[in-house]
């Protein structure tokens, strides 16, 4: 507990840093009880907090960091944002409302710019050769990236863990004629930038790689465009039937294409998982519970995109964060017969 009876006249973030011997970003991380700090430092920031009796005034705390109110958040050129983002939008204006600031979100024009920006800036759905890394970095504006990038701040899922995963169980259940629900493809089957994001590219990276370690190859007419959306896979796993291709197992890159898929195979009396097995993507509440799935911790993520703001702000030195992934195992997938 702070003792007002000990204050020494630090009144301000930034002097509980300097007394403390570390930086702002340290001391925020101790006042929201975030993750990152070892167990002495955060001894060491707190004894200083309870010796000086400083206590944190929201408006106060976010001005000494030089923080506007506003935080930019731009998708680029996705047009079907998925559950999972508007998921991770929530916990991030939680995030940044606890430091004082709120989420607008901010369009895209046909340069996959912004006609506008705001002091500081969150990106989603990155790409190869993404200009709004570029962009912002000349322009001095603090911002993070969703995604693996050049950035200098990014965060990202273990994308390419995740798609491994999901191979690597499909293969242990004996499937190896499988069918990657993606976002948008190109007509031969390969990736189309910039609509193609880079997380679906490790994720379909992971498939092949641990297909490929099994002697198995993914063919491009395998990878079928889903858009993200139910009806889109519905429509892709239809025509796939009609087709005739041959498969015994669906690794849908999100939760809800891989309904849209289960709702395809029904209409055709296929059932889950006796004639295909089904994985999905995100743990969405509701869609995803009944599936397997690949559980990405999108709370984590959002903290952490608002943790690393706060470097960038601040002028921290650079530095990434991965999250994990892991797979969910449910009533979806079986071993094949």
């Amino acid at each position: 507990m702070v003792n007002p009876e000990k204050n020494t006249g630090v009144t301000s973030i930034l002097a509980v840093a300097k007394a403390a011997g570390v930086s702002k970003a340290t001391v925020s991380r101790v006042l929201n009880n975030r993750p990152g700090v070892n167990a002495k430092t955060k001894a060491k920031v707190l004894k200083v907090i309870e010796d000086t009796g400083y206590q944190p005034d929201e408006t106060a705390r976010n001005l000494s960091f030089g923080k506007s109110s506003k935080v930019g958040l731009n998708t680029g050129f996705s047009s079907q944002l998925n559950v999972h983002f508007f998921l991770f939008r929530q916990y991030l204006e939680s995030a940044l409302f606890s430091k004082g600031m709120r989420v607008e979100q901010l369009p895209t024009d046909e340069r996959g710019l912004f006609p506008a920006t705001a002091d500081h800036m969150v990106i989603a759905s990155i790409y190869d050769d993404d200009p709004r890394v570029a962009y912002l970095q000349e322009r001095n504006i603090p911002f993070v990236s969703l995604g693996k990038s050049s950035a200098d701040f990014w965060v990202a899922s273990d994308e390419y863990s995740g798609g491994q995963q999901a191979a690597e169980h499909l293969l242990k259940l004996g499937h190896k004629d499988i069918l990657v629900l993606a976002g948008s493809v190109s007509g031969d089957g390969a990736m189309s930038s910039p609509l193609h994001t880079r997380a679906t590219s490790e994720r379909i990276r992971g498939v092949r790689d641990a297909l490929g370690a099994a002697g198995i190859e993914l063919p491009n007419k395998h990878i079928l465009e889903g858009d993200f959306t139910g009806l889109g896979a519905f429509l892709a796993v239809r025509q796939a039937i009609r087709d005739g291709l041959k498969f015994t197992a669906i690794f849908a890159l999100s939760d809800v294409m891989a309904a849209g898929a289960i709702k395809a195979l029904e209409d055709h009396d296929l059932r889950v998982p006796d004639d295909v097995s089904i994985i999905g993507y995100d743990e969405i509440p509701e869609v995803g519970e009944a599936i397997t799935t690949i559980r990405q911790n999108t709370e984590e993520l959002a903290h952490a995109v608002a943790d690393l703001l706060d470097d960038a702000i601040e002028g921290a030195e650079a530095r990434s964060i991965t999250v994990p992934v892991e797979l969910v195992v449910r009533g979806t997938t079986q071993q094949l017969r």
